[in-house]
């Protein structure tokens, strides 16, 4: 089935009444014995995928959560087992763990937001052999009276869940913090709307087997350029202050700056370094050293045909001033 020619079933999300959903997740105390508390059901969709295809959505989720925040840079996995599973995941009524990925989320601001560590728990149903997952929690990974980062909701639990039935459902559960609002002008509400649309995607994507039209990333990798980008962008955000162009300088100072930090790292690949015997590869550097200033460069020098001759090259002027 072709991704180009089956359209996608229509998005149909409707909020959960609490009170009216009577099979809720049950959290248990970690050490097992009676419920502590039911989880709040915040909205549900038809699933218009099989459970088989439920893992590869959420793989999604769990490794592209930039795709559902701005505010995220990536996430970098720590961790992936089948077997140790952390004491930090829930233990929920009716369910077994069976992997967790523990992850950590970068900002693309680090200057403003933190970066946060988080346990992504994969379960399946309880009792039974099969270990297929239907349900994924999310547990941020906090000190105690610690505040989360204001990308990552305010929850110490989320749930993903397959609910098997006539018409199988996607449902986001949540152990909310305390005097978190989830009503439907919420933030929490919105931000659970936009993962389920985002999950619901994902599945519709893996049942056509669709496939990305475009590839990126295939001459530098993107977590070089995003960590190099951020360093520079900190080092030359002056320049918005001291732009003398008519021009948005919000727009082409970063967007220099982008470019510089592409091709310092494409001549890092590509050119030998100026001091025979000098490592090529410096990426255990802490990029705050400005490892860079001893990356090699084109040996004949780098001239930018791009701008208007009328002025000088903006992108000549801020990869020297990189380098």
């Amino acid at each position: 089935m072709s991704g180009s020619t089956v359209q996608r079933p229509r998005f149909t999300p409707s909020p959960c009444r609490p009170e009216e959903v009577i099979d809720r997740l049950v959290l248990q105390s970690n050490m097992g014995g009676t419920p502590v508390q039911q989880w709040t059901p915040i909205i549900q969709c038809p699933a218009d995928f099989p459970p088989e295809v439920f893992e590869i959505a959420i793989s999604q989720l769990i490794h592209h959560p930039e795709y559902n925040s701005t505010l995220i840079l990536r996430s970098e996995t720590v961790s992936d087992s089948t077997t140790e599973i952390p004491t930090e995941a829930p233990v929920v009524e009716g369910f077994r763990p069976v992997r967790n990925i523990h992850r950590r989320l970068l900002p693309r601001r680090p200057g403003r937001d933190a970066g946060l560590e988080q346990h992504c728990t994969l379960y399946a149903v309880e009792p039974g052999d099969d270990d297929r997952p239907v349900l994924l929690v999310l547990t941020p990974i906090v000190a105690p009276d610690s505040a989360l980062p204001y990308y990552h909701p305010a929850v110490s639990h989320l749930a993903f869940r397959y609910i098997p039935a006539e018409v199988p459902l996607l449902r986001i559960e949540v152990v909310p913090l305390p005097s978190t609002p989830t009503d439907l002008n919420s933030r929490l509400y919105r931000t659970c709307l936009a993962l389920l649309d985002t999950l619901h995607r994902y599945g519709w994507g893996a049942v056509t087997n669709y496939k990305k039209r475009v590839h990126h990333d295939c001459i530098i990798s993107r977590e070089a350029y995003q960590d190099l980008y951020l360093v520079m962008r900190e080092r030359h955000k002056h320049l918005v202050n001291e732009w003398q162009e008519v021009t948005d300088p919000l727009k082409h100072v970063f967007e220099d700056i982008g470019i510089a930090t592409f091709l310092m790292l494409l001549w890092k690949e590509s050119y030998r370094p100026e001091t025979e015997g000098a490592p090529h590869e410096e990426s255990s550097q802490d990029l705050n050293t400005a490892p860079w200033r001893a990356w090699p460069r084109p040996p004949g020098g780098f001239l930018d045909l791009g701008f208007d001759s009328a002025r000088p090259s903006d992108l000549s002027d801020t990869a020297n001033a990189c380098h």
